[in-house]
């Protein structure tokens, strides 16, 4: 791969790369956005006070009355209204309280800016308010304080730890506060306007997610944190009646998330979305059967409480059964939250408008909406309000929808010029690998565009500009044509496609399309091959599917002696690693047995063949000593000894001894490649808590049997004394591209997801388990933590690497031709990934459709820079008579 291909593809790809959060991952939040007033006049209730139990699941709540008796009084006796709040995913502590104070769910690219302030200054039930008064996390009430009149007070973050047995002190130290505040403050005092309207208190109680992470969601932890909250909640209710005494205080109770039963959230099971929702005081129903209604939802309801504007992003929808208003009062809240969610509407339609072909929302359109808000006026002025307030409830979900998709509706014209371009860059990589001659790809003659495709951009940016594009989509939509003028360059391809159609008509009769067949059984081939290796990374038990094929690879070799003496090893060995994709992920479950034994074995084999071979004796009895140690270290730190020095040093001392001692090995490729794969097994398998070791321990014979077949020229005795700076002439960078070339490729793609999803998924770290740490760090300390999670992800690649290296006799333009091989599947792999690309749901499946798509489009890049440091391992020796003659050197150096 030439240095000019190399730049242009790393700028393409970080192209391609930035696009996927411009066009999946925008802001939901639409600004200039005009608010419209529920009332002028004076609302059911003049504070609101909410109440957060954060990580408080439904079913923990309901479940068990005895452990809150006060909100279950309040349910029991028909005062207020109970039913279910359904979170939306993520369920995390921010998305839940966004969602609740400014009903909409916030997007992953705004989370991911930041998590202690608001990186989008969205509107909130909070600022709408006339003052706000928040007590809590301070990760939590710092969302909400950018405004001059919202109060905040939080507790220090070094409060909240997992591991405290103290955390319901949390709860405590809020209650407290809003106590002593409400009773000593001067500035709140009822003459100062404490009493006055549209006052909210936000109590955020962080102890059951706390607890819920550190003792879990059934411990007597959590449950008596329940019993805290219970009081504190009864002890509030009773101060704000004491202090006002007006009866004009309206209360609202409800979680941000639930949990599972492992005490994490995050994701879409009902113990994690489905929380409980209590409400109670003035403008509250008193009893009526149980609601359920959707977390966005709330931010609509706690405005018409207090009678203030419905924060303008806001897609909840009126709970109208939990009001006890006039049925006026209630039809000016449905036609608020009409008018508010018309008015994004409208906006997001507006911008949308001017494209081409523009389709309005199939299910509600402009003349829908219109006609509904006139009906809605006609049954007002009538003094129908019920039927009003009924009617908008039933088409708000349609609204819901025409939001949804107006903010989506670039999507697909945008995501058809990505894949336009994948499909251009693979066709240019693809001439470029089989080009007659050498080229300068970033020279003026290949990168400046003819007259005709610059007419075609020029139309195509003034179609942006009419449309109303953004600068960033002018990039996506233009990137097709930069590539195909690249391609025109080179090859001159429009004429030769020209000329050909031109002969078509004249010699149909003679004319042979027999050409054709080859590359067409090729493509098919690659596109069955591409569909496989992109099922691996949704369901890793196709993995198995892949040994399975991988069992008929000694066929696609030219039959010999050597193929048939060693296709039944192959086979065998293949079958061995089917059973694993269908093992549970590691993480859940521990064998450190397995961990201990596998070093063991590779000692056994190793001591046999060195009994009888008495060649490289000192190597071998090193790295069998080495595989002994590493089995009882294991051993030690498992059953005995869990923190040492002395162990721990042996342990951080296997990494870079794996890639040293190598070094003083021979240089003959058979013996530095199984040097390299044991001395990379030892660390492996301190950082292994299951069966990955054993794995592993099955893989390497595998990759050693794909480099005996790929010497299939050779003898056995032959293939030992390969040298490894023996290398044959240089190949040449360009030409027809070999079968053998492209059944390295696809073999090398299948080995780097089997070493993977072998074991795990890849592309979630979701099951990693810090246990596999512990015999290296104790602390907890995230960036030593995240480096050795990557060293034992990488190793088994590392490992695929080096074979290849090895087969590819270190030959630079050979290494460049595969990489380029891989990356032509790869990317093909990345554009199906593109299509797959999650904006809703849990972070897990947001985050895991995004890290499919990176990991695919980096997969090609990091093969090249591996097999170049591979080639350069393997050709790399210390002699000791070398190293001691540096060491006198240096000596009379220094004398």
């Amino acid at each position: 791969m030439s240095r000019h291909l190399i730049v242009l593809g790393i700028t393409i790809h970080l192209i391609l790369v930035y696009s996927i959060f411009d066009i999946y991952y925008t802001s939901p939040i639409v600004t200039n956005v005009k608010a419209h007033d529920i009332t002028k006049g004076e609302a059911p209730a003049k504070r609101l006070v909410v109440f957060s139990a954060d990580g408080l699941r439904l079913d923990s709540f309901t479940h068990n009355p005895e452990l809150s008796p006060f909100l279950h009084s309040i349910i029991r006796e028909r005062k207020g209204v109970s039913g279910i709040s359904v979170s939306h995913v993520p369920t995390e502590s921010r998305p839940g309280h966004v969602a609740i104070f400014a009903g909409f769910a916030e997007d992953v690219s705004a989370v991911a800016k930041g998590w202690k302030k608001n990186p989008v200054p969205f509107d909130s039930v909070l600022n709408r308010s006339a003052e706000a008064f928040l007590f809590g996390s301070p990760d939590i009430v710092s969302l909400f304080d950018d405004k001059p009149h919202v109060h905040s007070f939080s507790y220090a973050e070094s409060d909240e730890d997992f591991g405290s047995t103290n955390a319901y002190k949390l709860d405590e130290w809020v209650f407290e506060k809003i106590t002593s505040y409400l009773n000593t403050s001067s500035s709140i005092d009822t003459s100062s306007g404490l009493s006055d309207d549209r006052k909210v208190f936000f109590l955020h109680l962080l102890g059951l997610d706390t607890n819920g992470h550190g003792s879990k969601p059934h411990s007597e932890r959590y449950k008596h944190n329940i019993e805290v909250v219970d009081r504190g909640i009864s002890k509030i209710n009773s101060l704000f009646s004491h202090i006002f005494n007006d009866e004009r205080t309206a209360f609202v109770f409800t979680s941000d998330h639930g949990m599972t039963d492992w005490g994490s959230h995050g994701a879409g099971s009902d113990e994690e979305v489905l929380t409980p929702f209590v409400a109670w005081g003035a403008g509250i129903k008193n009893g009526g059967a149980r609601v359920n209604i959707a977390q966005v939802d709330l931010a609509p309801l706690m405005s018409s409480l207090i009678g203030v504007s419905i924060p303008v992003n806001s897609v909840g929808i009126l709970p109208t059964k939990v009001l006890s208003v006039s049925p006026k009062y209630l039809f000016q809240c449905s036609l608020a939250n009409f008018l508010q969610l018309k008015e994004q509407i409208f906006t997001l339609r507006s911008v949308k408008a001017n494209r081409f072909f523009f389709k309005d929302f199939p299910e509600f359109g402009d003349v829908s909406l219109q006609s509904l808000e006139k009906e809605m006026l006609k049954l007002g002025q009538s003094g129908r309000y019920a039927m009003a307030a009924s009617l908008f409830v039933d088409k708000a979900p349609l609204m819901k929808e025409a939001i949804y998709y107006y903010h989506r509706y670039d999507r697909g014209f945008l995501g058809a010029a990505i894949s336009t371009s994948f499909l251009l860059w693979i066709t240019l990589v693809w001439c470029f690998l089989t080009r007659s001659q050498d080229l300068n790809l970033l020279s003026k003659k290949v990168l400046v565009p003819n007259k005709y495709i610059i007419s075609a951009m020029g139309l195509t940016c003034g179609m942006c500009f009419l449309c109303g594009f953004p600068i960033s989509n002018y990039v996506y939509v233009i990137l097709p044509f930069l590539i195909l003028s690249v391609i025109e360059n080179m090859t001159g391809i429009t004429g030769k496609t020209v000329d050909f159609i031109k002969q078509v008509p004249a010699n149909y009769q003679t004319m042979s399309f027999d050409f054709l067949v080859r590359p067409f059984i090729a493509c098919l081939s690659l596109v069955f091959i591409v569909f496989i290796f992109v099922m691996v990374f949704m369901d890793r038990r196709l993995l198995s599917f892949i040994f399975l094929l991988l069992i008929f690879l000694p066929n696609l070799y030219t039959p010999n002696d050597v193929i048939k003496e060693w296709t039944k090893v192959w086979r065998c060995s293949c079958v061995s690693l089917m059973p694993f994709p269908f093992l549970a992920t590691v993480g859940k479950y521990e064998y450190p047995i397995l961990c201990i034994t596998t070093p063991a074995v590779i000692g056994f084999l190793l001591f046999k063949s060195m009994k009888s071979s008495q060649s490289n004796y000192r190597e071998s009895w090193y790295l069998v000593s080495a595989c002994f140690f590493t089995s009882l270290h294991i051993f030690l730190t498992t059953y005995l000894v869990k923190t040492n020095y002395l162990l721990g040093l042996f342990s951080w001392l296997t990494l870079p001894s794996s890639f040293i001692f190598p070094l003083f090995s021979d240089l003959t490729i058979t013996q530095r490649v199984i040097c390299y794969l044991v001395s990379l097994y030892l660390p492996y398998c301190m950082l292994s808590i299951a069966y990955e070791s054993t794995f592993t321990l099955l893989f390497m014979p595998l990759l050693l049997l794909f480099l005996r077949m790929e010497f299939q020229h050779m003898n056995d005795s032959e293939f030992l004394r390969i040298s490894a700076m023996n290398s044959p002439p240089m190949s040449k960078a360009h030409g027809r591209v070999h079968p053998n070339e492209m059944r390295r490729a696809v073999v090398c793609v299948a080995f780097v997801l089997a070493a993977l999803f072998g074991t795990g998924n890849f592309a979630s770290l979701n099951s990693f388990n810090p246990s596999s740490l512990t015999r290296f760090v104790t602390i907890f300390s995230p960036f030593i933590m995240a480096s050795l999670l990557i060293i034992k992800l990488i190793i088994p690649v590392l490992m695929v690497t080096l074979v290849f290296a090895s087969v590819l006799r270190f030959d630079r333009r050979l290494i460049q031709r595969l990489s380029c091989l891989v990356l032509i599947i790869t990317d093909l792999m990345a554009m199906c990934f593109f299509h797959q690309l999650k904006d809703s749901g849990s972070w897990l499946d947001i985050g895991m459709s995004i890290s499919q798509y990176i990991v695919c489009m980096c997969i090609s890049v990091a093969l090249l820079l591996l097999l170049m440091g591979c080639s350069f391992l393997m050709t790399t020796q210390i002699s000791p008579s070398a190293l001691k003659s540096f060491l006198d050197k240096e000596a009379d150096c220094v004398l």
